[in-house]
C-alpha cells in the first residue's frame, strides 16, 4: 500500500534525510575499518556533513521561495493585479515556462477583464436609454447603478448606496413591489454576474398603467361597437322620417306628422349621442411642446376672466404640454366646478398652478358640496347630473393620460368643495434651451 505525503515540504525533509543517513553510515564504516580517533571523526563529518546539510537546505530554501512567488501570483492574478512579478530572475527551466504560462494567463484575464468593462459599459447605457425605471442592486443589495427613470422616479435624490428599505421595496409572495404617487409597481429581478459577485437588476412596471391601457382599449371597442350598430339602426329610420315629411298633405294627416316629427327628433338627438360617445375612441394625438409659465398664465387669465388663478412655484419654468388640449380639459373642470358652485350658491373657482423640473401642477378648486361617489366617477356613461352624459370627465382624464400625466377628483379635507388636480410629467428639455447652452 502506498502512503500519501501529507505536505510537499514534508516529502522533500524526508528525501534529504536519504542521502544524509547514507553518509552517516559511511561515515561510521570508514571511522571502525580506519580506527580513526573523535578528532579525525569530527573533521570528516564537518567537512562531508555540513556542506550537504547547507546544500540541502539551499535548495529547500530555493523550493519553497519559489512555490511562495508562484502562490503570490496566482493571487495577485485572482484579485486582477497584473503588476506582481515574483518570478522575473528565473529565464529558463521549468520555472520560466510557468512564468509564461502565467503571463500568459493574465493576458487572457485582462483582454477578458477589458471585455467585461465594455459589456458593462454598453448595459448600463443602454439601460439609461429606457424609459422603466432600472436600478442595480450589488450583493449587499445596495443599489451599485440606476438609469435616468429611476432618478425621476425617485424625485431626483441620489440614491447610489440606498438598500432596499430606502428604495421602499417590499417583498410579498416571493416578489418585490413598491407604490410610488398612488400607483404600484411590480418590481421585476434579473441576476447579473460580474466576476465572482452578483448583482440584481431591478425592472419597475406600473401595474396601473397596464390596467388603464387595458381599460382604455376596452372602452374603445364598446364605443366602436355602440358607435356602428346604433347608428347603423338610426341612420335609416332618420332618413325614412325625413322622407315620410316631405310627403303631401294629402296623403298624411297631421297626427302622423306630428309623430313623424317626433320620431325625427329623437333619431337626430340619439345620433348626436353617440356621435359625443365616439370622440373617446378618436382623440388625437397630442402635439407636445414647451410653454413659458407667464405665457400660460396670461392665456389662462384670458380663457377664464372670472376665475382666480395663483402659481405657488416655479414662475421661471416651463410647462411641457398639448396646450389646446390641456385647455379643453380645464374648460371642461372650471364649467363642472361653476356647477357645484350654483348648487351651494358659491362663486368662487381658483385654479392653482405649481411647477417644477420634474411635473406640472394644475388644481382646479370649488365650493360646492363635494365628491360623494368616487368610485363612479371616471366611468363612461355614469353621470350624477340629471342632464349629464357622463363623458366630460372621462374624456378629460383620457386626454390627460395620452400626455403621460393623471386627472385625479376628490373632495377637499377640511372645507367645502371639490379639488381637481392635473399632474402631467415635465420631463423633456427644451431643445431651444439646450442649444443655446
Amino acid at each position: 500500500m502506498r502512503l500519501k505525503p501529507i505536505s510537499l515540504e514534508r516529502s522533500i525533509i524526508l528525501l534529504f534525510c536519504v542521502p544524509s543517513c547514507i553518509l552517516l553510515i559511511l561515515i561510521f564504516f570508514i571511522t571502525i575499518y580506519f580506527e580513526l580517533g573523535k578528532l579525525e571523526v569530527l573533521t570528516i563529518l564537518l567537512a562531508l556533513m555540513l556542506p550537504s546539510i547547507l546544500a540541502l537546505h539551499k535548495v529547500y530554501g530555493l523550493v519553497i521561495s519559489c512555490l511562495d512567488g508562484i502562490s503570490v501570483q496566482i493571487d495577485s492574478l485572482a484579485n486582477e493585479d497584473f503588476t506582481i512579478w515574483r518570478l522575473a530572475n528565473y529565464q529558463q527551466g521549468r520555472v520560466a515556462q510557468i512564468k509564461a504560462e502565467l503571463k500568459s494567463i493574465a493576458c487572457r484575464m485582462q483582454y477578458k477583464r477589458q471585455e467585461y468593462a465594455e459589456n458593462e459599459s454598453f448595459i448600463f447605457d443602454f439601460i439609461n436609454e429606457l424609459d422603466l425605471p432600472i436600478v442595480v442592486l450589488d450583493h449587499h443589495f445596495q443599489v451599485y447603478h440606476y438609469n435616468i427613470a429611476a432618478a425621476h422616479f425617485y424625485k431626483g435624490v441620489h440614491i447610489t448606496g440606498f438598500n432596499t428599505a430606502q428604495l421602499a421595496l417590499e417583498k410579498i409572495n416571493g416578489r418585490w413591489q413598491t407604490i410610488s404617487d398612488n400607483q404600484r409597481f411590480k418590481v421585476l429581478e434579473h441576476t447579473l454576474f460580474r466576476g465572482q459577485r452578483q448583482y440584481k437588476l431591478m425592472v419597475y412596471v406600473s401595474i396601473e398603467q397596464q390596467l388603464r391601457k387595458n381599460e382604455q382599449q376596452v372602452w374603445q371597442k364598446l364605443v366602436r361597437v355602440l358607435n356602428h350598430e346604433v347608428r347603423n339602426s338610426l341612420t335609416p329610420i332618420y332618413s325614412m322620417a325625413q322622407s315620410l315629411k316631405d310627403l303631401s298633405s294629402n296623403t298624411i294627416n297631421d297626427l302622423q306628422q306630428t309623430m313623424l316629427g317626433v320620431i325625427e327628433k329623437r333619431a337626430e338627438h340619439l345620433l348626436g349621442f353617440v356621435s359625443s360617445y365616439s370622440k373617446l375612441s378618436q382623440l388625437p394625438e397630442p402635439k407636445m411642446h414647451f410653454i413659458a409659465a407667464f405665457e400660460l398664465q396670461q392665456r389662462l387669465h384670458a380663457l377664464f376672466p372670472d376665475v382666480t388663478i395663483k402659481q405657488l412655484s416655479g414662475e421661471n419654468l416651463n410647462v411641457y404640454c398639448d396646450l389646446e388640449q390641456l385647455e379643453q380639459v380645464l374648460l371642461n373642470l372650471v364649467k363642472n366646478a361653476n356647477e357645484a358652485n350654483e348648487i351651494t350658491g358659491a362663486d368662487e373657482i381658483i385654479i392653482v398652478i405649481k411647477l417644477s423640473e420634474l411635473h406640472s401642477c394644475f388644481e382646479v378648486i370649488d365650493y360646492g358640496e363635494g365628491v360623494s361617489n368616487t368610485d363612479n366617477l371616471f366611468t363612461p356613461f355614469y353621470s350624477t347630473k340629471e342632464q349629464g352624459s357622463g363623458i366630460g370627465l372621462v374624456l378629460s382624464r383620457e386626454i390627460i393620460r395620452a400626455q403621460g400625466g393623471e386627472l385625479t377628483l376628490k373632495s377637499r379635507g377640511n372645507s367645502n368643495g371639490a379639488i381637481a388636480t392635473i399632474q402631467l410629467p415635465n420631463l423633456s428639455k427644451d431643445p431651444d434651451s439646450a442649444s443655446s447652452s
